[in-house]
């Protein structure tokens, strides 16, 4: 249950911030300090000064699903639920990018 729930969580996060990691921190503040009280403000804070100071694109989903005790289990599915919708949304431009290039003004 829990890991559907984060997938949930991470797939709404993914689809609803543009900008990257930084501009998911509150809404990640918000779902998993404030509304479902899974994880300590201070291990929040914790988790966000070790997930911007490692080079790795996932590691802000790693730790703070870790940490919410989802395990490798829940680093992998929060991993890919953020990943999901910039996926999609890019492959549906990629339909229709050929028409769009061939409109003529």
């Amino acid at each position: 249950k829990k890991l559907g729930i984060l997938f949930g969580s991470f797939f709404k996060i993914g689809l609803f911030t543009f900008g990257g990691g930084y501009a998911m921190l509150a809404l990640l503040e918000n779902e998993f300090v404030i509304r479902r009280k899974w994880i300590s403000r201070e291990d929040f804070l914790t988790m966000t000064a070790i997930s911007k100071s490692t080079p790795a694109h996932g590691s802000q989903q790693c730790y703070l699903s870790w940490l919410a005790d989802g395990g490798f289990a829940g680093a992998l599915t929060a991993t890919i639920a953020v990943c999901i919708p910039s996926f999609l949304i890019i492959y549906l431009i990629s339909l229709f990018f050929d028409q769009f290039l061939s409109l003529t003004l």
